[in-house]
């Protein structure tokens, strides 16, 4: 386009030197032709803005991250004219289209439309533009490019996937769950005959001598206080590509801790802040689809701060004595701070998971003898085993 500009420039001073010394019927003609150019060039291009209609439709409005959905993607010319040179830019931060790109120019003969069924792909929950973003035409000369935004976008709202974890960064699930039950249990006198899967260190290895059979011990104290799940809802950044990714992974990794909760029958509950705190059993494998809909309903807000979320949960006697409590969050304040020392004052088993892309902000909790924390960013892979 640039040389374009510059091969007319110097025809057009050619062609004003050649009226100024010469004069002419052609030399005027030359003249003329040159200096209408980029007048008739401008008019065509707002012809086009005017004329060219672009249609897109999503088969479906609610969608699921890494949940291919249809798409349909249509260029139509209704008039008599050609139009050259158009390109179509997708919103390519959040979702992918499969089998179309921002690079490909499309041609549109009189009273003809360009139709193109595909797959489009969004990567993060939420709700947001995909589609064609902006719209580039030029004209027949190459002389201008006018690039504009698309007045009719489409907005999808997406909940985030679900994911079968057995592990969350190191720490093995199954694992912290017999961790949190034996921390509030004591072994008794008694024995039983000892089953596959018991703790090989509650065996009583003396009633086994005598008996001849392997006995274990009993455990007391045994209640069967839920496992606590919350989940910070305040939104720290004012930035759609900083919040999307983040909210997305916080609620990915609330949803497959409970999962794998609900899949081995123990009793897990999620809280989070929305003008009040709110608790979600995670319930029975059978019941999740319910639980999982209105988790991935829940709403970030700059209102639903962690003085807030952490004043309601102090006030609960069910959370505080919970059997362990796993902790989402993306931001670490003087709050959360509190709140963790009240677990720890009441001897709870704590697993922070903290999620975000700066690695200098993650709180440090070396000399916390009960607080286990796990560092995520917004792109981790939930289902790989971290070291």
């Amino acid at each position: 386009m640039k040389r374009n500009r510059i091969i007319w420039l110097c025809l057009w001073i050619l062609s004003l030197v050649g009226i100024s010394f010469r004069g002419g019927t052609v030399s005027y003609g030359f003249f003329a032709v040159l200096t209408l150019v980029p007048i008739v060039s401008l008019l065509y291009l707002l012809a086009v803005y005017f004329l060219f209609h672009i249609y897109q439709k999503v088969e479906q409005r609610y969608a699921s991250v890494n949940e291919p959905v249809r798409y349909h993607f249509a260029l139509v010319n209704e008039y008599p004219l050609l139009f050259c040179g158009i390109r179509v830019n997708f919103f390519t931060s959040f979702s992918t289209i499969s089998g179309l790109d921002s690079e490909t120019e499309y041609e549109l003969r009189p009273n003809t439309r360009i139709e193109k069924e595909t797959n489009l792909v969004c990567r993060y929950r939420g709700e947001y533009e995909v589609g064609v973003k902006e719209i580039e035409i030029q004209d027949f000369f190459r002389l201008f490019r006018i690039k504009y935004k698309n007045k009719e976008c489409v907005r999808a709202v997406v909940k985030p996937q679900l994911l079968r974890i057995e592990r969350l960064g190191e720490i093995e699930l199954s694992e912290a769950v017999r961790n949190s039950e034996r921390s509030k249990s004591e072994p008794d006198i008694l024995s039983r005959e000892y089953i596959a899967g018991d703790d090989r260190r509650l065996i009583n290895w003396s009633q086994s001598a005598r008996t001849n059979t392997l006995m274990t011990r009993n455990l007391t104290g045994t209640d069967h206080r839920e496992i606590s799940i919350i989940t910070g809802t305040c939104r720290y950044s004012s930035s759609l590509h900083v919040f999307i990714p983040t909210e997305n992974k916080m609620l990915e990794t609330a949803l497959a801790v409970s999962y794998y909760f609900s899949r081995n029958n123990i009793s897990a509950s999620e809280y989070h802040y929305q003008q009040e705190l709110v608790r979600l059993p995670v319930g029975k494998a059978s019941e999740f689809e319910d639980f999982y809909d209105s988790l991935s309903a829940v709403s970030f807000s700059e209102q639903n701060t962690h003085g807030l979320l952490c004043g309601e949960i102090l006030r609960r006697t069910e959370i505080t004595e919970s059997s362990m409590v796993i902790l989402i969050v993306s931001e670490w304040d003087a709050d959360l701070e509190r709140m963790l020392n009240v677990f720890e004052e009441n001897g709870l088993h704590t697993i922070v998971c903290f999620i975000s892309d700066d690695k200098k902000s993650v709180p440090d909790f070396s000399r916390r003898n009960t607080t286990d924390l796990i560092y995520l960013t917004p792109h981790t892979d939930l289902t790989e085993v971290m070291g």
